[in-house]
């Protein structure tokens, strides 16, 4: 799968366990697992920013998901959320008109 920049992982290769986190990575606490999933996907809209409801809400959905297709939620993985980590894609800065 293809990453959204270069010299950054894929949504799919973090998912499937074949990235590996750089030391600045581990720095900012970006750690294999789902949060990590997030962040790729959603940035700083709701990762870094702390436990917000938005990222507290699609854990729950993924967990809801695992228990759905029969995985459960007790094999989600390690590092689910994505509140201490800095975006891989920050959003871009908004400017006055």
């Amino acid at each position: 799968m293809t990453p959204v920049k270069k010299k950054q992982p894929s949504a799919h290769d973090v998912f499937v366990g074949n990235w590996k986190p750089t030391k600045n990575d581990t720095e900012e606490y970006m750690l294999p697992g789902f949060g990590a999933t997030m962040n790729i996907m959603y940035g700083d809209l709701i990762c870094g920013n702390g436990y917000i409801e938005s990222m507290n809400n699609t854990i729950s959905f993924y967990q809801h998901y695992l228990d759905l297709m029969g995985v459960g939620r007790e094999h989600s993985g390690d590092n689910l959320d994505c509140a201490k980590q800095k975006a891989f894609n920050p959003s871009a800065p908004e400017y006055d008109a």
